[in-house]
Order: structure tokens, then sequence, then C-alpha cells
């Protein structure tokens, strides 16, 4: 499988979401590996300052669909971490990909950041048919009326059920394995369940 986590927004929590899906992908028994199309590496420095249970590959801008299929091939689980403000980056990930993520903080710019986002995927979809997209809300934090908000305004798309709280451990988690797992075990389930 090929998963996407996308939005061209950035600060929305994509690199965290993809070394965690890829975590759980792992301690659930199926191979990971995460393809780093992130100019800021941050997947690549993650797993270089710490002992992460899956492989960080950096991508291949010119070649990243190939790349992706040629990763999957071997039976693992490919989770692509995207780039903010790149729309050929995003458009190659989400067209290779079985599944598309798309990583969303609750305040008023994320949200309003996120239209741009959305059509650049249905840009994808009209051009190779249907394509599964959720919605994952980030740093969450339910006693504020901004995050209830942004659920309210979000509910008419595909948003996943789980949320990811705005938790100091993920945080403070940069660079060594992530233990803290359930949020987004949850989501995982979601995605791969869809």
């Amino acid at each position: 499988m090929i998963l996407a986590v996308v939005n061209l927004k950035g600060g929305v929590g994509k690199s965290t979401t993809a070394i965690y899906f890829a975590t759980v992908a792992s301690d659930e028994g199926e191979g990971a590996v995460v393809l780093d199309a992130d100019n800021e590496k941050s997947a690549t420095e993650w797993a270089t300052a710490g002992e992460l249970p899956f492989e960080v590959v950096p991508a291949e801008r010119d070649r990243l669909a190939r790349q992706a299929r040629a990763l999957a091939k071997g039976g693992r689980t490919v989770v692509i971490d995207t780039p903010p403000n790149d729309r050929e980056v995003l458009r190659a990930a989400a067209a290779v990909a079985d599944r598309v993520v798309v990583p969303v903080a609750p305040t008023g710019v994320d949200v309003n950041r996120l239209r741009t986002t959305l059509e650049v995927l249905l840009d994808v979809e009209a051009t190779r048919g249907d394509l599964d997209t959720s919605i994952l809300l980030t740093r969450w934090d339910g006693r504020k009326k901004l995050a209830r908000e942004a659920e309210d305004l979000l509910g008419g798309f595909p948003l996943l059920g789980s949320r990811i709280r705005a938790l100091t451990r993920y945080e403070d988690g940069f660079g060594s394995r992530p233990t803290y797992l359930e949020e987004y075990e949850g989501a995982w389930k979601e995605v791969i369940g869809g």
C-alpha cells in the first residue's frame, strides 16, 4: 500500500503523521518505509537522530511515483511525506497513492488554506478516478472554540473520527522512536479500513 501525507500548508503535522503511521504499520508487522519528499527532510533527520523501526528513504523528485511503486512492490507499506507549497510533488504523491491523508490543525488559517490542497486533490481525482482521501485533525484541543468550529466546518468532508491532540509528547518526540501510538493507531485503522 502507498499512503501519501499531503497538505500545501506547512506546520500541520505531515512529517509527524508520516513517522507515526509508519511506526504503527511496523508494529503491526507490516514492513514500512517513509519516502521523504519534503525539502526540509524532517523525516530523514528524525531517522538520523533516533532508532526508528523502519527505513526513511530520500525521494527523487523526478521519479517519485516509480520510486514509491518499487518500494511497495516488495510488500512494504510506503508512507510519502510531502513538502509544503509544492503542487507538483503533491500531485505526484496523490496520483500514485492508494490512500491520501491530509493533516490539518484546527486554526482559521490552516482550515482556510486547506481549500487549495483539496482543489489539487480533486484535480488528481478527475484524472485518475476515485481518490481515497481523509482529513486528519492534528494539534486538537476540544476545549477550544476554534477547534469545534473547524470540526463543524469540515463536517461535510471525509473527516476521520480520530483526533491527534496537541500533546507535548508529540512536540518533544522528534528524533526518538514514537512510543505513544494510541491516537495514531486509531487514525491508521480508519485510513486502512476505508
